[in-house]
């Protein structure tokens, strides 16, 4: 048996890992004390990832559906020749319009996987992207477009005396902007340590939320109301930053002149919280010198995302809570000088009001995957099912499952069924897999060389640590030889022009025509990285290489870029408000609001298949002990949840760390028709419950999905059930 060195890219954490190889086959993974970033910190996700790579689920070859529904193996020439053959036949006959594609998370842990992806989907030329960031937290594109964009930069946890969390729970997820997604628990005691007060705001008491100095705990939804009270009282104390905000941000006396109508008083008594509490947020909040507001999934999926997150970077603005001229921030250039930064705004875009629409009227959203920008995912099955001549006809997705990820499970099953090709990239046999035309077999993680270049101030290299199992291929590969069959005329190096910010991650490469025969890997990389000095160096240094300590400073504003101010009160804001209130009164005919949690064992819906990670558990509705006594049941036994738009089944689980009246569902799970929901591994699925079709966010047509109003009663057919797995 061998150790090798190398990194988990099951999320951007990007941890060091250490993995024993035994006969060409990883037998065991653990945390790597020596990595440079996450320093022995790996989480149950990462530690798994033998069951996932060795699991019998595993697709190893390429597959082609019949007629019956069954799948055929087949080689990857005679996949790639015949999906080329039917998606040139419905190109030629309605057009590229008639192509789509979906992003999924996993599409960004393979370096080479969206470049490539990219030059292909540019060449194909398609507006029909769709991705998870449309899904779970595209509020906060819509709230910079609206504002515009500070690129001074916010200032940092590690500087910080003060940090607001709104709806997440980061020592699970890994994933937050301004946090380090590396060994959280430490990082956060280093924090608390040195001083650091920290304010959450979430109806569940969760592991962030426990060690909290202030935790707010709202009736859900209301977040929006809540916070408009935080700036009244910032304001009303004079805790605001002028000297900030005055120089860069305009409509500041409307948004004043909002927020004096929601007191603390009102909005206690509309979210359910202690008036107290609410002020002393505030100023705890607004006496800090140094923080951040920031939101999650909590706060966007619900019916008020794009007026919370408008709030939340307007109380970050009004506390002057960026990096200001003449003061220093830390490179983020791992070698050579790292570019310069400006005390400078990029004006509101909104670059959904520019351009190409689609035949519903939407524009697009800035995308990070596609140079074009993405349509919202609410409109996935509509793209599909409505009748139009650019409706799409074929869908390609990568490191996703779109019938299981996007709301309204009933309507993306029968989307998916009537496409004339679905090709799913992927190594289970998940939903989409099951109603896909192909299935192109993926290598994982550690079968194939990868850099983590598109995620920060810490580099890491990592060779192939066991030959591909199989057929299994790079995405890359795939995308690659499907481009040359279709004679797509590809490249990289094309920059991405769909937004700022995350949109800038991922890199276009140094300019090449993708021809010729099939490159090998860290060929690839080296294109896609496009910077041979970072690279040659990362391979010096397999536990990583962090940038230098070494401070920046910030300069003022570029020639032509003096003038550009931020807007406060974009036009939308009271009207979304308004509708807020109006979803939230008309959510009273229903007892419960169900809220989306995610499962430490689970990234989404990865590892729900394998039998190591769910131990015979499905996902279980997390209720108060004093909710279930009230309906006479107890952990173990099934109820029914219904909605506005559909009913599940599931099994109780009794939870305290819940305020009374709210109920939690872990998304990612659920299957398709006659699936059994207290099946292990199967369970019920949250979009099940979620229309596309009901209230809906501006611009983004994204639906309610947390802070949902359901009913629940006791399934009455259900036999004895305390020992359902839950």
């Amino acid at each position: 048996m061998e150790t090798k060195v190398s990194y988990c890219r099951t999320c951007g954490a990007n941890c060091g890992m250490l993995v024993d190889v035994e006969d060409d086959k990883i037998v065991r993974v653990r945390a790597n004390a020596e990595n440079s970033s996450s320093a022995g910190y790996t989480c149950v996700k990462g530690r798994n990832a033998v069951a996932g790579h060795n699991s019998s689920d595993r697709i190893l070859r390429h597959l082609r559906r019949r007629r019956d529904g069954g799948f055929d193996e087949i080689s990857l020439e005679t996949a790639v020749s015949e999906i080329a053959d039917r998606l040139g036949s419905i190109m030629t006959e309605t057009g590229p319009e008639s192509v789509g594609i979906y992003w999924g998370t996993y599409a960004w842990m393979a370096s080479a996987t969206i470049p490539v992806a990219k030059a292909w989907w540019r060449a194909i030329g398609s507006h029909k992207s769709f991705s998870p960031i449309t899904i779970d937290q595209a509020s906060k594109t819509i709230s910079w477009e609206r504002t515009g964009f500070y690129t001074g930069g916010f200032q940092r946890v590690e500087d910080a005396d003060v940090w607001l969390e709104i709806g997440g729970n980061q020592l699970i997820s890994l994933q937050s902007v301004g946090w380090s997604n590396t060994n959280p628990f430490v990082t956060l005691k280093e924090h608390k340590k040195r001083g650091l007060k920290l304010i959450v705001i979430d109806p569940r008491r969760t592991e962030l939320a426990k060690a909290a100095d202030l935790h707010l705990r709202p009736r859900p939804g209301t977040d929006a109301v809540l916070l408009t009270a935080i700036l009244n009282v910032i304001f009303d104390k004079g805790l605001d930053r002028p000297e900030f905000y005055g120089r860069y941000a305009d409509n500041v006396e409307a948004l004043k002149d909002y927020v004096r109508g929601t007191t603390p008083a009102m909005a206690a008594e509309f979210c359910d919280v202690p008036e107290e509490d609410i002020i002393a947020a505030a100023v705890m909040f607004g006496e800090g010198k140094v923080g951040a507001a920031n939101g999650h999934t909590g706060t966007d999926m619900g019916p008020g995302g794009n007026p919370c997150e408008q709030l939340i970077l307007s109380l970050n603005i009004i506390c002057g809570r960026f990096v200001q001229e003449g003061e220093q921030v830390q490179s983020d250039a791992i070698v050579g000088d790292s570019p310069p930064r400006h005390a400078q705004v990029i004006p509101p875009s909104r670059h959904w009001d520019k351009g190409w629409r689609n035949r519903f009227g939407y524009g697009l959203m800035p995308s990070p995957f596609s140079g074009f920008g993405e349509v919202p995912c609410g409109l996935y099955a509509d793209e599909i099912l409505e009748p139009g001549e650019d409706r799409v006809r074929a869908m390609f997705s990568i490191g996703g499952n779109p019938v299981n990820a996007i709301p309204d499970l009933p309507r993306q099953i029968e989307a998916a069924k009537a496409l004339d090709l679905l090709v799913n990239i992927d190594p289970y046999m998940t939903e989409t897999s099951r109603l896909s035309d192909y299935i192109i077999a993926p290598t994982m993680m550690y079968e194939r060389p990868d850099v983590n270049v598109i995620f920060g101030p810490f580099g890491i290299y990592t060779p192939a640590l066991v030959p591909p199992p199989g057929d299994t291929v790079e995405e890359w590969q795939f995308f690659w030889l499907l481009g040359q069959a279709m004679g797509l005329d590809m490249e990289l190096g094309v920059p991405n022009d769909a937004g700022f910010g995350c949109f800038g991650y991922v890199p276009p490469g140094r300019p090449v025509k993708l021809t010729g025969p099939l490159p090998s890997s860290d060929e690839v990389l080296a294109m896609v990285a496009d910077n041979d000095a970072l690279l040659e160096e990362l391979k010096k240094h397999p536990n990583g290489l962090a940038a230098p300590r070494r401070s920046v400073t910030v300069q003022g504003p570029a020639p032509g870029m003096e003038d550009n101010r931020l807007d406060l009160f974009p036009p939308e804001f009271p009207q979304e408000m308004e509708a807020l209130r109006s979803i939230l009164q008309d959510s009273e005919r229903r007892h419960y609001r169900l809220i989306v949690r995610r499962a430490k064992e689970l990234f989404n819906n990865q590892g729900r298949n394998l039998p190591e990670i769910t131990k015979g558990k499905t996902n279980p509705l997390y209720i108060h002990p004093d909710d279930l006594a009230s309906h006479g049941l107890g952990s173990g036994d099934r109820v029914t949840v219904t909605s506005d738009h559909g009913t599940i089944a599931v099994v109780t689980k009794a939870d305290d760390t819940l305020r009374r009246g709210v109920v939690a569902l872990t998304h990612g799970w659920g299957g398709l028709e006659g699936d059994d929901p207290f099946a292990p591994g199967v369970g019920a699925s949250v979009n099940a419950l979620m229309s596309t079709r009901g209230p809906v966010q501006q611009v983004l047509h994204m639906p309610i999905m947390t802070a949902l109003p359901v009913d629940i009663e006791p399934l009455a057919d259900a036999p004895a059930s305390r020992t359902d797995p839950a």
